[in-house]
């Protein structure tokens, strides 16, 4: 059996905050994809606010929330 990616809003460049679709200027769902699809790293399983770029930074979009152990649709990968 085969294990593939899947292509929807939860891995495309174009998802703003929110489920804002940057390119079809409208609201998505996480499971909804398109032929304008741009793949990006999204969460894995260890994903977490202690391994993500913004932590602690300026750029996180939830400073007061973050916590180590907890995760946002904004992380991003420290390497």
């Amino acid at each position: 059996m085969a294990i593939n990616n899947l292509n929807t809003c939860i891995n495309c460049e174009n998802l703003l905050n929110n489920f804002m679709c940057q390119k079809h200027e409208q609201k998505v769902e996480i499971t909804n994809s398109c032929d304008s699809h741009i793949y990006k790293e999204s969460l894995k399983s260890d994903s977490a606010c202690f391994n993500c770029f913004h932590f602690g930074k300026t750029s996180c979009s939830k400073p007061k929330e973050a916590r180590p152990s907890m995760v946002c649709f904004d992380w991003k990968s420290t390497f």
